[in-house]
């Protein structure tokens, strides 16, 4: 592939990508699954399409003096408004991320200490109900 042909064809998954990742950051904010499942599928195609072609590039390094100064600018400035896109996605997935694992742990907590069990005296001295569950202990005095 000609190295023009290969950077007007990363030019275009920069743009795809772009419009991707600007629809999956605001499906993330309104919390829309259904939106975020159709990207999915697109976004791991062009990524690895982007990977392939950024490699490629990197072999042929003294080819890009041989590209346009203007497909070379415009490719460097969508590069930078797909990285702040990917940085403000990763935020907002981390942040999903760390608010689902705190609900998930508080419903775990009520569901422990609800869990009806044996009636056995807690560490610190609770007995029903609100004792958290702990493993019986019995002692077999005919032994």
């Amino acid at each position: 592939m000609d190295i023009n042909d290969r950077v007007a064809e990363l030019t275009y998954v920069c743009e795809r990508m772009i419009e991707i990742l600007q629809k999956e950051n605001d499906a993330l904010d309104k919390q829309d699954a259904k939106v975020l499942g159709e990207t999915f599928a697109e976004k791991d195609k062009l990524s690895r399409l982007y990977e392939r072609h950024c490699r490629a590039l990197e072999r042929e390094r003294n080819g890009l003096a041989d590209v346009d100064e203007d497909a070379r600018t415009n490719l460097k400035k969508l590069g930078n408004e797909m990285d702040e896109l990917v940085a403000q996605n990763a935020r907002i997935l981390k942040m999903n991320i760390e608010m689902n694992r705190r609900v998930l742990y508080r419903f775990a907590d009520v569901a422990k200490k609800m869990t009806p069990h044996a009636g056995t005296y807690a560490q610190d001295a609770n007995i029903g109900v609100k004792a958290e569950a702990t493993a019986p202990i019995s002692l077999n005095e005919t032994l």
